[in-house]
């Protein structure tokens, strides 16, 4: 975060006499000449001069672009001569284009060999660093756990490999290429259509399919053959319905793919936006797949039928973001033992969101899939490929990610900076608002670094409902008078839509929901793997951001009201087993790899951002206790409350 590289530069500098750092305040962008205008202006009646290495003159896109007035290029500039960069790459920096005066300085080879990269390297072998950086500095560094395996780079992502499609009158082709990848398929129902999931790239493939058809109350009868079934079925929907009849999948589809569930979501949410209140299930299901559609909110109708019928009220569903593998670092999301643990829990999880909300419609959206889909639309938008490309060529507009998606990653091709917000409930849980990470620069500082891009901007988000990022960043954008191109998220309810529209904003999303009744991100009820800061929380270990975990024995929110008191203890329940037996899992791969365990003060070499449960001022964590240990006595203290919750 900028204000920790601050405090760092700060103390390496503490010893310098006349040595100040530049106000956050003001943004200077190298090929802004307003912006350096305004440098000039706040040095006006100085000698100015710009400090920079070899390297920066010959790769920054600033100095590439051809010289002006008011540009780079006109400043007077000291360059310290670098012969390679990190990658050992020699470096021909051109400084001829540079028509301000030049001074030209070598550093000695002892402090030239000084890399980042070198640094990084060091601190994750927790070898000592003194000769690298200042000693107090180390101190600091080692004593927070900061730059510990964490990439010099944003990551890339890259566009889905995924393709859905609806093929509304299946023919004979199709249906062989559907029996050649999935074996013997019964004939095809003329009345449906076929929605179909492939995986494009080097090796294309089918995954799977599913058969639907959108009925209203007039065409039931047609639909089963049976006045009874009909009969049931229209006495418990009303309006358009959605009817799934098929579902067939591959046995191994060579990645991390839940097929049956990427097509599932598909479907539903594009039933939810046709304005169907329900859906039915009525044809062949294994075991496997009647366990899927109940995990979904689908409950069977009390009949007796040679083929399973379920049914879901889906007007008003709730959503269950499955995000936790964005939040690990690697290698571990990449370990087998992790992805189990990982795996299993969503399962466990969408079991008890369905106890809060019975019949309900329970919608399960994968954050890497939202992730792979807004790259494309975002690049599309932008025009640019979705690949990377070399030499890279950037888009005219850039990605601004403003809430927890997309944070450490960069779209293709398009400039992508992060405006850093996190929601802060005040201590007794009553409210709260919308602040800077813990570590980041005030609101407006941020904004103001966006503005002086000028570039329009596409601002990202993982889901827009209540608004409440929005409601406080749209007064600064517009107080900036920051160029809001569109606004794109993952999932839209129509709240959110309104909201945008009220606001004179364009909104696009991957998914949209008319009628939101929950939402919740799996990440954000995990203890010590996310959740929401709490002000004035006690930080007991450092690394570890106080927060609050909207669950029982932490709290008892208002949402869950509506809710059967049991099924709230059931939800927490499972929530902090599922914790539990993900960070067991991390803690079992990073013994295994580094031979130590995996302790509170460690636990940011696994977690992107950890933060543990707000205690209070009158109790701390023990840095040498594993995270783990610690759920184990919150679930004791969750078991006292069961009782009380009858």
């Amino acid at each position: 975060p900028s204000l920790i590289r601050r405090q760092i530069v700060s103390m390496s500098v503490a010893d310098e006499f006349d040595v100040y750092l530049f106000p956050h305040d003001i943004p200077v962008n190298l090929a802004t000449p307003e912006d350096l205008l305004r440098l000039r202006q706040v040095f006006a009646g100085r000698e100015l001069y710009l400090v920079v290495g070899s390297d920066v003159v010959a790769n920054a896109s600033s100095y590439k672009a051809p010289p002006s007035e008011g540009s780079v290029h006109s400043l007077n500039h000291i360059v310290f001569r670098r012969s390679s960069d990190a990658e050992g790459r020699e470096i021909e920096a051109d400084l001829s284009r540079i028509t301000g005066r030049v001074v030209q300085l070598q550093l000695p080879t002892h402090l030239e060999d000084i890399s980042s990269t070198r640094i990084r390297e060091n601190i994750d072998l927790g070898r000592d660093v003194s000769n690298l950086v200042d000693p107090t500095v180390q101190d600091l560094i080692y004593r927070n756990g900061l730059y510990l395996r964490e990439p010099q780079y944003k990551q890339l992502v890259r566009a889905s490999l995924l393709d859905f499609d609806r093929i509304a009158s299946p023919g004979p082709a199709l249906w062989a290429e559907l029996e050649e990848a999935l074996g013997p398929l019964p004939p095809p129902d003329p009345r449906d259509s076929v929605f179909l999931l492939r995986a494009s790239g080097p090796r294309p493939r089918i995954l799977g399919f599913l058969t639907t058809r959108i009925l209203n109350s007039g065409e039931l009868y047609n639909a089963f053959g049976s006045e009874e079934l009909a009969n049931v079925v229209r006495t418990r929907t009303a309006g358009r319905l959605q009817l799934l009849t098929g579902l067939w999948t591959v046995k191994a589809p060579g990645g991390n793919y839940d097929a049956g569930q990427l097509l599932l979501t598909e479907v539903l949410t594009r039933a939810a936006e046709d304005d169907c209140g329900y859906a039915v299930w009525w044809g062949r299901l294994d075991p496997a797949g009647r366990e899927m559609l109940c995990r979904q909110g689908f409950v069977p109708a009390d009949l007796e039928t040679p083929e399973p019928l379920l049914l879901v009220d889906m007007r008003s569903p709730a959503v269950l973001v499955q995000n936790i593998s964005t939040t690990l670092k690697e290698p571990f999301v990449s370990d087998r033992q992790v992805l189990s643990a990982m795996g299993a829990a969503h399962l466990r999880l969408q079991e008890a969101v369905c106890g809060l909300y019975p019949g309900t419609l329970v919608l399960s959206l994968n954050a890497e899939v939202i992730y792979h889909r807004l790259v494309r639309k975002l690049t599309e938008e932008n025009g640019v490929p979705a690949e990377p490309q070399t030499p890279r060529v950037l888009g005219p507009k850039m990605c601004v990610p403003f809430g927890k998606i997309l944070r450490g990653n960069a779209v293709p091709n398009t400039v992508t900076k992060t405006i850093h917000t996190d929601k802060v409930f005040a201590p007794d849980l009553h409210s709260f608002s919308i602040a800077p990470f813990p570590g980041y620069a005030p609101l407006e500082s941020q904004i103001r670094t966006i503005r002086s891009f000028r570039r329009p901007v596409m601002l990202v988000d993982d889901l827009l409902h209540t608004g409440n990022r929005m409601n406080v960043l749209d007064p600064l954008f517009r107080r900036e008078e920051l160029d809001i191109d569109r606004c794109v998220v993952g999932l839209l309810s129509g709240r959110g839509r309104d909201l945008m529209a009220a606001r004179g904003r364009k909104v696009d999303s991957v998914y949209f929901v008319p009628d939101l009744r929950a939402w919740f991100v799996e990440s954000t009820m995990y203890p010590f793997i996310g959740g929401d800061a709490v002000d004035k929380g006690m930080v007991s270990v450092p690394g570890l951001t106080p927060a609050v975990n909207l669950i029982l024995p932490y709290a008892f929110p208002r949402f869950y009201r509506s809710c059967g008191r049991e099924a709230v203890f059931r939800f927490s329940r499972t929530c902090i087993e599922n914790s539990r037996e993900i960070l067991l899992a991390l803690e079992r791969a990073y013994r295994e790899r580094f031979s130590r365990n995996l302790t509170l003060s460690r636990l940011s070499e696994a977690v992107i951002l950890p933060l543990s449960p707000d205690k209070g001022a009158a109790l701390r964590y023990d840095p040498n206790l594993s995270a783990s240990v610690c759920l184990e006595s919150d679930l004791r203290q969750l078991d006292r409350m069961r009782e009380l919750l009858k």
